[in-house]
């Protein structure tokens, strides 16, 4: 036998650190201000406290502890963790549920990805999960998807309320110059004028109707009025109908409706300030939405990391992307990168057969997940219900002079107070699963008409759909002509290996999904086994 020690130094090893240790970090967090107050903070630290001392970690620090949104992961405090974890070696990140850690959806994943590279474990106290398995990852990830979708549609909903309002005449947000927000008497936000500013705004309108002053001779006069203003935000201003009585917003979906504040100029000279306006136009626009050109920023250049840009050549009518950087050969006809771009995505597609079968695991994982949630809101409502009797009791109490005037008024707050703390979490903790199926069902034909869906889309559609599927974007080759991802959304990659598994089978073969990877084994959560017969 040979004496292989000799050869140890010509072994290769993984270039990551992988972290292993019972040390572990806690991080809280409540989605909005007014929860700082009840005992949110206070109960997820506690349990995730009794957590690790369950498991024999050693806590080494407490991290967020306050409120922060988490549809976004540019966090102050999480990310000072994420640094901390990483530089002091600790293993583990304890959350009392996986969307207190984030509600970002794919980049949510790609930051556990990262951790887990590096052997850090993000640990859900109610939504306890094998992190070291495929098929554990794959639940954690779906239940972060799950997070971003619960995220999504409170938006929805959101959104729907601030559109009505608009279409009835309120404008939303913060007031333009020349406004103040306030409130009428039934204590709906309006706008109302803000007299000193609002006359500015008029003459500035009036330079431009009457004696078509430039911008930056009217910057300047308003320089000497006391206002400082810059040509650009000049001309938003004067594009903004706000000034004549109109709305305009995002929301609203190119729909201009009239607005229930007061007017500073007349329609008339509005229209005319944007007829001189027009007439200064330069005569060129650039056009950075262009849907011939969807790979735009997106596909990077293999040799240099550059993103490609595009342009087209009118003789011929064709368009291509390029490299920016000086020097470098990466050019192509965006026909022929947008095919290698389709070829790429075929292999993600879900074969049929499996739709039906991911569509009952999607179910019963969300159903899973989301049984804690559940058993809170029970014990939210028992508690509210005993709130209600409390109330009903003190106002008998003062109607038959048992207390006076004063104590009424201070109990009442305080139970009225924890009313609204209780129908605030129970709102946070409910989920309206009355779309999932349709949510499931678009998902999975997404996944399975992709090629179809992005080439049918329009350029900012390619877009997003495009960050999802890859989110780091791809890479073009132009020496080989091809291109290439670094990594593909999870959830993705485990559809098409099961995909590509099931092409692999014979016909009449079961196909055992444990094969994939070892079963999650916790307490009370067996999945169900998907087999089908091909």
């Amino acid at each position: 036998m040979s004496n292989l020690h000799q050869f140890q130094n010509f072994g290769k090893r993984n270039k990551d650190k992988i972290i292993s240790n019972n040390r572990a970090v806690i991080y809280t967090r409540v989605s909005d201000i007014k929860q700082q107050d009840n005992t949110s903070l206070e109960s997820q630290k506690k349990y995730c406290t009794e957590y690790a001392q369950k498991q024999n970690f050693e806590i080494c620090g407490y991290y967020g502890g306050t409120y922060a949104s988490a549809k976004t992961d540019d966090r102050a405090a999480f990310q000072k963790m994420l640094t901390d974890v990483k530089r002091k070696k600790i293993s583990n990140i304890i959350v009392y549920s996986i969307d207190r850690f984030s509600r970002a959806g794919a980049s949510a994943i790609a930051t556990v990805e990262q951790l887990n590279r590096k052997g850090i474990n993000v640990l859900s106290v109610t939504q306890p999960v094998d992190t070291q398995s495929s098929t554990g990852t794959f639940f954690q990830n779906i239940n972060l998807l799950f997070s971003k979708y619960d995220n999504d549609q409170r938006r929805e909903k959101t959104i729907t309320g601030m559109r009505q309002r608009l279409l009835n005449g309120f404008w939303m947000g913060t007031a333009p110059l020349g406004y103040k927000n306030s409130r009428n008497e039934n204590n709906i936000p309006i706008l109302i004028l803000d007299k000193e500013k609002a006359n500015l705004v008029k003459k500035v309108f009036m330079w431009k109707a009457n004696e078509e002053l430039s911008n930056a001779e009217i910057v300047d006069k308003l320089k000497h009025a006391g206002l400082r203003m810059y040509r650009q935000r000049l001309t938003d201003l004067f594009k903004n109908p706000i000034y004549c009585g109109l709305i305009s917003h995002s929301l609203l979906e190119g729909e201009i409706v009239e607005g229930k504040h007061p007017a500073i100029v007349s329609k008339n000279v509005f229209l005319k300030v944007n007829g001189i306006q027009a007439k200064n136009h330069h005569g060129y626009k650039q056009k950075k939405v262009n849907d011939a050109l969807p790979l735009k920023g997106f596909a990077k250049c293999d040799n240099c990391g550059s993103p490609l840009t595009g342009y087209i050549v009118k003789s011929k009518g064709l368009h291509y992307y390029k490299c920016k950087t000086t020097g470098c050969s990466c050019n192509r006809s965006a026909n022929v990168l947008h095919q290698q771009f389709e070829d790429m995505l075929v292999p993600y597609e879900i074969a049929p057969v499996l739709v039906n079968p991911l569509k009952e695991q999607l179910k019963f994982t969300f159903d899973h997940f989301n049984k804690t949630d559940y058993d809170l809101i029970a014990t939210l409502k028992y508690n509210l219900k005993g709130l209600d009797e409390k109330i009903e009791k003190l106002q008998e109490r003062f109607v038959v002079g048992e207390i006076n005037q004063e104590l009424y008024e201070k109990f009442l707050s305080k139970f009225k107070k924890e009313k609204d703390d209780i129908i605030r979490e129970i709102e946070v903790a409910s989920f309206d699963s009355s779309n999932l199926e349709n949510y499931i069902h678009n998902s999975l034909e997404l996944f399975s008409n992709i090629n179809d869906i992005w080439g049918s889309s329009d350029f900012n559609e390619k877009q997003k759909l495009q960050k999802v599927l890859f989110p780091e974007g791809i890479w073009y080759d132009r020496q080989k002509d091809r291109v290439r991802t670094t990594r593909v959304n999870s959830v993705l990659e485990l559809t098409s290996t099961i995909s590509a598994i099931y092409k692999d089978k014979k016909r009449g073969q079961t196909l055992n999904f444990n094969d994939l990877s070892s079963r999650v084994t916790q307490e009370g959560f067996e999945p169900s086994t998907l087999r089908a017969e091909i």
